[in-house]
């Protein structure tokens, strides 16, 4: 067999991508801190933070569709773009407006696996570097993790 090996990944992306889990992991952790005010701001710090990541994704995403066809932008391409950082953000008012209701913010678990799948099947025809879509996986990977402890949390009764 000849396993082709993976892509190089720059250390500058790499290196920033998981300093950008930082404060999604550190939110993530403090929902299970004993004290519930503290809990719940920390839910929804990590609301806001999830959001803010998939807008970041997708203007990543709409950046790329800009540079494959800078004169003719397939408008699908920019509204899916868009689509996954929208949803973000209805999830974060939710978890604001509903306090009972902040274990939903496990959701931001699927909607970057939606990202990723999307990052996944397309990047490299869209013009991502061959490297773009490891490094999707790598630190996608990573934030789901992250997103499992939002219904621990919740389990715990934290908040």
């Amino acid at each position: 067999m000849n396993a082709q090996p993976p892509p190089f990944l720059p250390r500058a992306a790499l290196r920033l991508g998981f300093l950008g889990l930082v404060p999604l992991a550190v939110s993530a952790l403090v929902t299970l801190s004993q004290d519930r005010d503290t809990a719940y701001i920390a839910a929804i710090a990590f609301s806001l933070y999830a959001a803010v990541l998939l807008s970041f994704l997708g203007g990543v995403r709409c950046g790329i569709e800009i540079m494959r066809a800078p004169q003719t932008p397939s408008p699908p391409r920019l509204f899916y773009s868009a689509v996954p950082g929208l949803a973000g953000w209805f999830v974060t008012i939710f978890v604001v407006l509903v306090p009972a209701a902040v274990g939903t913010a496990s959701v931001f678990a699927g909607l970057f696996a939606a990202q990723y799948l999307w990052d996944h099947r397309s990047a490299i025809d869209a013009g991502a570097p061959e490297w773009y879509p490891l490094l999707r996986k790598v630190l996608t990977g990573g934030a789901m993790i992250v997103c499992l402890l939002i219904p621990l949390a919740t389990v715990l009764q934290r908040i």
